[in-house]
């Protein structure tokens, strides 16, 4: 197999040479060539060394396909091979500077975006202990999670869940199912369910029924006096870790003691906050216009920032730590002490009141915290230079 391997790759310095390897990696697929493709996998990692640094974009490009071509396969001999590639030893990244964990992640959304959450469950009796491909699999979760799955009660998956909490694996701390508020979260990722357009017409409805309520309060014509307090750890959680392909991203994020205290705000009094704030971002806006705005439509504002970016950039973050920094973020405005534990989180962000408000090429978003004695807000905006798009 040894010489055919290496004679798939001696004819690939041209665009005609590439093209034809891909086409005869399709068909090895389609053939269900697994253990061909494994091999080739392996080639492609050896050959990084000995090829030129301008030219390895060759090899990257067919290591990204062949993963590709093993993922679309429907059969289980697929997607066993796709996870002995993954395992295969990287000297020579073929993402570059990207590291190995961040390799299974992205192995882990090609999964999700391919094949169904019931065949994902199956390859986790096909683990090898409980070190092998870890964090594959705990991205994986959250993928399909993201995507309308409830693994809450998939075999393994409780198993899992247990070994990341053992070992204080950041992803530990996301459940393996969606909030009603996170249902709409996966058209970000791809994907769209029936279950995710009828959560988020329960939330409308909710929604519509408490503004109703707010309606027949008036904040009275006092002056508001504010007093900047800490930013806790966190809160810019959703454009963080993005690394040096992301987009420049200028921030602003602030929390302020309100007195006298606001228990419920309409959107003209925060406006009126925001513009005697004259918040720097804000400079370019012909006029502030603020809204009030469900959960449901700042957890998609401040999702969309970890993996598109506000200008659309695909962002490094993925759909498992996008959602971990999107609870981090929504911890970090809705005042809510470390601990997640039980249903503290849904409780305290049911009570905020959320607001949104216009950035140019950005994100605003408001929370006034229960009981109205502070108010926290966040402002991202990517820069125009060399930000994709």
């Amino acid at each position: 197999m040894t010489s055919t391997v290496s004679a798939f790759l001696d004819d690939i310095d041209t665009r005609e040479g590439l093209n034809e390897a891909r086409l005869r990696l399709e068909r090895l697929g389609e053939e269900s060539a697994c253990p061909t493709l494994v091999a080739l996998a392996a080639e492609l990692e050896a050959r990084q060394a000995s090829t030129p640094v301008d030219a390895r974009w060759r090899l990257h490009a067919l290591s990204d396909h062949l993963e590709e071509v093993l993922a679309r396969g429907q059969d289980v001999d697929s997607a066993l091979a796709l996870l002995e590639v993954a395992r295969q030893p990287r000297a020579a990244r073929f993402q570059g500077r990207h590291s190995a964990a961040r390799r299974e992640q992205d192995l882990a959304a090609l999964l999700a975006t391919h094949r169904s959450a019931s065949s994902f469950v199956e390859l986790m009796s096909h683990r090898q202990g409980p070190e092998d491909l870890l964090e594959l699999f705990a991205c994986g979760v959250q993928e399909y999670v993201m995507r309308g799955a409830d693994l809450s009660s998939a075999p393994g998956v409780q198993e899992l869940q247990a070994e990341l909490t053992r070992r204080g694996h950041p992803l530990a701390a996301l459940p393996p199912r969606r909030n009603r508020w996170e249902s709409t979260l996966g058209r970000l990722l791809g994907a769209d369910d029936v279950a995710s357009a009828a959560d988020s017409l329960a939330e409308l409805r909710a929604a519509k029924s408490r503004e109703d309520d707010d309606d027949e309060y008036t904040t009275p014509n006092v002056r508001l006096v504010t007093h900047d307090e800490p930013v806790p750890p966190g809160f810019a959680a959703v454009v963080e870790g993005r690394g040096e392909e992301g987009p420049p991203t200028e921030v602003d994020q602030r929390v302020l003691r309100l007195r006298p205290a606001l228990p419920k705000a309409p959107a003209d009094t925060v406006t009126s906050l925001l513009v005697d704030l004259d918040l720097p971002l804000l400079k370019d806006a012909t006029a502030v216009v603020c809204e009030r705005a469900r959960l449901a439509d700042v957890a998609e504002a401040l999702y969309a920032l970890a993996v598109s970016g506000a200008r659309g950039w695909r962002g490094a973050l993925g759909a498992a730590y996008g959602r971990l920094a999107l609870w981090r973020t929504l911890e970090g405005l809705g005042g809510l002490p470390a601990s997640w534990a039980g249903d503290a989180l849904e409780k305290r962000w049911g009570a905020c009141t959320w607001y949104q408000f216009n950035v140019p090429e950005g994100v605003g978003v408001v929370c006034l915290r229960p009981g109205g004695t502070s108010l926290a807000l966040l402002a991202v905006r990517d820069t125009p230079e060399n930000s994709g798009g």
